[in-house]
């Protein structure tokens, strides 16, 4: 019902959803010579470091806690004189970098609910009272020490501070948050349909009175209340200041019998606390599926109907059948005849399945930092994997508050983001790769010098011009291509404005940078 990309669009498709970047010139040859390697090449690209960065990413578009925020004034958290952006970077990771951790060691995915410890770097455990080895280096498993029980993300401060609970919400905020990401089950979403007598006695009457006794409500609150009176030990918004709101109570935890006529239960099974019902989670089946659909959608941009839930199931028994192994799961997922399709045949699936993808801002800037050595860096932090000064949003991306879906189509504020990261990106290759005095290698200027122009090395400026469209595309021009002859042109009119062949350079390399393949794979 499909039909497949090329053999060398396969492997672009799959090295930049698993890698970030573009296979190498060799891997795209091997794989146009032989498309029976791609299988291995998946494997390959599952073991890349760089998976695991992605592994992050998309997970960060459920859990949503790269979000710029530190949560209380560094000095008061004894951090003074720490980069607020750093630190922010490092407390929005925390629930990230146990997601990393599990896939990394290749444990079943329900390690991320029931690990004995978070992860914590030294800023991370500063901030939330952790102690950090001597001898660690960046992150390392930690386990809290104020009575909390230790059960993954379900233990993680960073999360709770993300998701507060305040007033009368008695922490259904965080019990919904715990379904919306582990279960893919958002309550806020679910329809539901009031009588105006009803409006009237939820906003003049006892809430909680009309709540118990309206069936309507109780729809939603049999199971989201008891699965909100897990958390009281969090129930930091009482207090003021950093020692108290970032420490768990255990004596608080009794505190849901002030709040509802309901215990602690998980889904109607009755619990003794937050590492009962942390278990009752790594055994319901929708955590696996939710965590199939996390990364189904974010591989393939698409937004998962009930009409993909048969084709989902295939990747949840792959997942189920690995013993919970996320690598074996985008396995499944990237070996589908679906994934690799550049033409879908049947009409209802072709409404869904997108045959041409979006980079996403991390994607882009990995892709260009990789082909040029370049990397839009503002203090050492890169300007299109954090939001913090909005390029990232700009260019289609997330800021993890207001704006939370990725947007997949093109838009005015990514073309001019890759217009001006392709402009400073072709600058920085051009001096390096044009200074008489370089001794290293090329990056990506290297049948061309300073003294050459169209009309003295007509043949190199072409072989210049074809090499840089291989390199940056990935994919070569055909023999009766314009861009040469047209692109001699363009750098004479450039070369003619300062009579720099720097600038020339530098603005040819930006044009390649800025073809619709760089950033539609």
């Amino acid at each position: 019902h499909v039909e497949l990309l090329s053999a060398r669009h396969q492997l672009i498709r799959l090295s930049v959803d698993l890698r970030g970047v573009h296979p190498s010139l060799e891997e795209l040859e091997a794989i146009e010579a032989n498309p029976e390697l791609y299988a291995g090449y998946v494997d390959r690209y599952l073991q890349d470091p760089r998976f695991l960065d992605r592994v992050e990413e998309i997970f960060n578009y459920r859990f949503l806690t790269r979000n710029g925020a530190t949560y209380f004034d560094l000095e008061e958290a004894g951090l003074a004189g720490v980069d607020e952006e750093l630190a922010a970077d490092s407390i929005g990771d925390e629930p990230l970098k146990i997601i990393r951790h599990v896939v990394s060691e290749d444990m079943p995915w329900s390690q991320v609910v029931t690990a004995d410890y978070t992860m914590a770097d030294p800023i991370v455990a500063k901030m939330w009272g952790l102690d950090y080895p001597e001898d660690g280096e960046g992150w390392e498993p930690i386990q809290y020490t104020d009575g909390r029980p230790n059960v993954g993300i379900l233990s993680s401060t960073t999360m709770w501070q993300k998701y507060p609970s305040a007033g009368v919400n008695g922490n259904r905020h965080r019990a919904n948050t715990v379904s919306r990401v582990f279960l893919c089950d958002d309550y806020l979403a679910r329809p539901v349909s009031f009588s105006r007598t009803q409006v009237d006695a939820l906003t003049t009457g006892d809430p909680n009175d009309v709540i118990s006794n309206t069936p309507t409500c109780q729809s939603c609150h049999s199971t989201l209340d008891p699965l909100s009176a897990h958390f009281f030990g969090f129930w930091w918004e009482q207090e003021d200041g950093i020692d108290r709101q970032s420490t768990y109570r255990p004596e608080d935890e009794p505190m849901w019998s002030e709040f509802w006529r309901q215990s602690p239960a998980y889904f109607g099974r009755p619990t003794t606390g937050l590492e009962e019902m942390a278990f009752e989670l790594a055994e319901d089946p929708r955590l696996l599926q939710c965590a199939t659909r996390t990364v189904f959608e974010g591989l393939t941009q698409r937004g998962v109907v009930d009409a993909d839930w048969a084709e989902l199931d295939v990747h949840v028994q792959a997942f189920e059948e690995s013993g919970e192994n996320v690598r074996a799961m985008v396995r499944s997922i990237v070996m589908s005849p679906e994934y690799r399709a550049e033409k879908v045949l049947d009409e209802a699936l072709a409404e869904r399945v997108p045959t041409v993808k979006l980079v996403s801002p991390e994607q882009f800037s990995d892709i260009v930092a990789e082909k040029t050595g370049y990397r839009w860096s503002f203090r050492g932090r890169d300007g299109l994997a954090r939001n913090a000064r909005g390029l990232a949003v700009l260019a289609g991306g997330i800021d993890s508050n207001t704006v939370t879906t990725r947007a997949y189509d093109p838009s005015v504020g990514l073309v001019l983001i890759q217009e001006r990261l392709s402009q400073a990106a072709g600058h920085h290759v051009a001096l390096h790769d044009l200074d008489p005095n370089r001794e290293d290698d090329a990056i990506l200027l290297e049948f061309v010098t300073i003294d050459d122009t169209p009309e003295s090395a007509p043949e190199a400026f072409d072989a210049q011009i074809r090499a840089l469209y291989l390199r940056i595309t990935g994919v070569p021009l055909p023999d009766d291509a314009t861009e040469p002859d047209e692109l001699m042109v363009v750098w004479k009119q450039l070369h003619s404005v300062e009579a720099s062949p720097t600038s020339a350079w530098a603005g040819i390399i930006s044009v390649v940078l800025r073809d619709p393949a760089v950033i539609f794979y």
